[in-house]
């Protein structure tokens, strides 16, 4: 994973790479006894040594452990107009050999301000070629306040169509377009990839899941009109 590319947005925004921490190496110099785990293909291994394992003085390499506070990100948003795509909100990237697609990207939906005119504020109905796995750290989920707890997870595969519940649209719909705060108290995030996701049997199998997840579009109704045409 990388810092997405930003383009127009220039040379500040999103994630910063000054606000990814990393941490200090250091070393042990004792004799215990330590058991060392390891875990390798669904299985734990274990190993008994005299010493301690964190024993490495130099260390020579090109990757580090690291943490992001996700409270740091710049967020970037539409002030005019639209309901822009999601991939403002890219905290890393993983790309592919393809340029504009990639193999995941990690997203967030932190709390920030929305002003955008003549426009649905929440998430759009839409079917996506990514596939979207999304989970919920803390708080209320914007287009999805009930039925979506802290700790679950939703997965729309690829051209999978989805979009704000019943109980969102209809607060939403009408409601006046005044500047306002959204997603306070709360962070979603998603992971977004151009591969189909598969899902274990054990997750159909779980006591947690919602089997009637899609019954939250049920109550939505038919705002449009079509436009008269003379017959004649």
């Amino acid at each position: 994973f990388r810092l997405p590319d930003l383009g127009p947005i220039g040379s500040n925004g999103l994630a910063n790479s000054r606000d990814f921490e990393s941490p200090t190496a250091a070393f042990e110099d004792k004799t215990c006894s330590y058991t060392i785990l390891c875990k390798f293909n669904n299985k734990l291994f274990s190993a008994s040594v005299d010493e301690s394992p964190f024993n490495v003085v130099a260390w020579h390499g090109n990757y580090v452990p690291y943490k992001y506070d996700l409270s740091k990100f710049c967020v970037v948003n539409s002030v005019s107009f639209d309901h822009l795509d999601p991939s403002i909100f890219t905290v890393l990237s993983c790309k592919s050999t393809e340029p504009g697609v990639a193999i995941a990207d990690f997203v967030i939906f932190p709390p920030r301000w929305t002003v955008t005119e003549n426009t649905f504020r929440p998430p759009y109905y839409h079917r996506n070629t990514m596939t979207e796995f999304m989970g919920l750290i803390h708080g209320n989920y914007e287009a999805k306040k009930d039925g979506f707890s802290a700790g679950g997870f939703s997965l729309h595969n690829c051209m999978s169509a989805h979009g704000p519940d019943a109980q969102c649209f209809d607060a939403n719909i009408d409601r006046p377009l005044v500047p306002e705060r959204v997603a306070d108290g709360s962070m979603a995030f998603m992971f977004e990839t151009t591969f189909f996701l598969g899902v274990p049997r054990s997750i159909f199998d779980s006591p947690h899941r919602d089997p009637d997840y899609h019954s939250c579009w049920r109550g939505l109704t038919i705002h449009f009109t079509p436009p008269t045409t003379d017959s004649s």
